[in-house]
């Protein structure tokens, strides 16, 4: 038989006393008496008892949690960015609730229904390259629920603090750099074209072609049209595959794309960096250790898992009648030289 979950009043019945006076117990409240205080805690342990967070949550108004909203589990800048807010909630005595919404605007609305609902103190979110309208966070945030937004922000949503990197200034550094080194023909490859950091990222690239008068070619031109790793590789092989130009250069709008285009590359008898040159976007570890190693525009993943983590606990601690004030936080980039320019 399934054993039942110890209750209160199953301590007050043993040691004869109120429920109440074992709540306060509990709760470490000066009214009860030490001895008593002591027995409480004595019998609550002995008989297995663990408090109901639920319903210590509905009497407080609390409840020590932030949730998380991401559009994948398994992409590395998400997997940092939610090592950051994690650390940083955890050393101001918060727990982080984690949901993806699969890059999928429904699943991403339902999970925010779901955190409204009182599971969460407050909502950190990086929107899908689907989210076209921002009612359903605006709403929520219409309800007093505080919310920081990240990453992928098509349009500022009042009410809400907004963190990002300048995707185009990064993308348009990286570019003009290899440009700097002679390289003429640059291919790009981003990801899909409703996604808004790699509109940006595509923006800068056409920002240094035009500076340094070098003409756009099409034929150059990669955007991946996948959200699954599998299909990423088969579209940037057919890319290299079937391109009618050699390039001199690439710039990858992620680690990921940069390492497939490296293999793809080798594995055709390019050489990395005298024939052709490569950057990625992200600089999450994996082109560290890729031989030739690759160069990046190192985006601060940890640093903003922390910056939105410190941003969302300000808000919970600010003062009811205090209007808090939104901003948005820009974060710097760099570029970081390695084997593979």
């Amino acid at each position: 038989m399934k054993k039942r979950r110890v209750k209160l009043e199953d301590i007050a019945r043993k040691l004869n006393i109120s429920i109440a006076t074992v709540s306060r117990a509990l709760d470490k409240n000066p009214r009860v008496k030490p001895s008593t205080r002591e027995k409480v805690f004595e019998t609550a342990n002995a008989m297995g008892y663990m408090p109901n967070q639920i319903a210590k949550s509905l009497s407080s108004g609390k409840t020590n949690i932030i949730g998380v909203i991401i559009p994948r589990y398994d992409e590395p800048f998400f997997i940092e960015v939610c090592r950051g807010i994690d650390h940083y909630a955890r050393e101001h005595h918060y727990k982080i609730l984690i949901s993806s919404s699969r890059n999928s605007f429904e699943f991403e609305r339902e999970n925010l229904i779901s955190y409204e609902k009182g599971l969460v103190d407050g909502i950190i979110l990086s929107p899908t390259h689907e989210t076209e309208t921002f009612i359903h966070i605006q709403n929520i945030i219409n309800k007093g629920i505080p919310v920081v937004l990240f990453d992928n922000i098509k349009q500022k949503v009042n009410g809400a603090t907004h963190v990002i990197i300048e995707d185009d200034k990064a993308s348009f550094s990286a570019v003009e750099f290899l440009v700097k080194k002679r390289k003429k023909t640059i291919a790009f490859i981003g990801g899909i074209k409703e996604k808004k950091v790699f509109q940006d990222r595509f923006k800068g690239y056409l920002k240094a072609l035009k500076k340094h008068n070098i003409a756009v070619d099409d034929r150059l031109i990669l955007h991946c049209s996948s959200l699954d790793r599998e299909y990423e590789d088969a579209e940037i092989q057919n890319f290299f595959n079937r391109i009618p130009i050699q390039p001199d250069a690439v710039f990858a709008c992620t680690d990921n794309y940069g390492l497939l285009a490296m293999k793809t590359l080798l594995n055709l008898g390019y050489k990395i960096p005298e024939d052709v040159s490569v950057i990625g976007f992200g600089d999450l570890g994996l082109g560290q250790i890729f031989v030739p190693s690759m160069t990046c525009i190192a985006q601060p993943s940890f640093e903003m898992g922390q910056k939105v983590a410190e941003l969302l606990i300000d808000q919970l601690h600010e003062i009811d009648d205090v209007v808090p004030q939104k901003k948005v936080i820009k974060l710097d980039t760099k570029l970081v030289l390695r084997d593979s320019t």
